[in-house]
């Protein structure tokens, strides 16, 4: 199968303050919560057996936009706030992406070949959240292709205050 270019505007529930990207069968690692929980505080992303969470800055809707493309695509960290990157192993030859307390059945669902894939998380308007961290413009986007087992890092920290969580 090749990968099919798509791109989706989704609107995501970030309980928890964060959504994840998981291969269709991957198992919730209920024993990896603290260390995933670390992560996310820390550079807003954490990367563990077939599933990428990505911290948001607000427990609400968030937009997201998903774009599942054939290569990796230039960086071009300048207009974003935050830039990371994780990978994932995607063994169901289905990618599902989905708010922290969302059920599988509900998850907006991307059908790629099996392999290991890249994603990388843009974020811009973290500059425009409240104080109370309810309000605020923040948007992501997710580009997603098919790469290496890489570590999970940060591109671009944003260096102003967030709310805390």
């Amino acid at each position: 199968m090749d990968i099919d270019r798509t791109r989706r505007d989704l609107t995501i529930f970030a309980d928890y303050h964060s959504f994840e990207v998981r291969d269709a069968h991957a198992d919730y690692d209920l024993a990896a919560i603290n260390d995933t929980a670390a992560d996310l505080q820390r550079d807003l992303i954490s990367s563990r057996d077939g599933v990428v969470t990505v911290g948001t800055v607000r427990r609400r809707n968030v937009p997201v936009t998903v774009e599942i493309v054939e290569a990796a695509p230039p960086a071009d960290l300048a207009p974003w706030d935050h830039v990371t990157e994780a990978s994932v192993e995607i063994a169901s030859g289905q990618i599902l992406v989905l708010g922290g307390s969302d059920s599988r059945r509900s998850a907006h669902r991307f059908d790629v070949p099996v392999g290991v894939y890249r994603v990388r998380t843009r974020c811009e308007g973290f500059g425009t959240i409240s104080v109370d961290g309810i309000n605020g413009h923040d948007t992501y986007h997710v580009q997603i292709w098919p790469g290496s087992a890489r570590r999970t890092t940060v591109l671009k920290r944003f260096t102003g205050g967030l709310p805390t969580r």
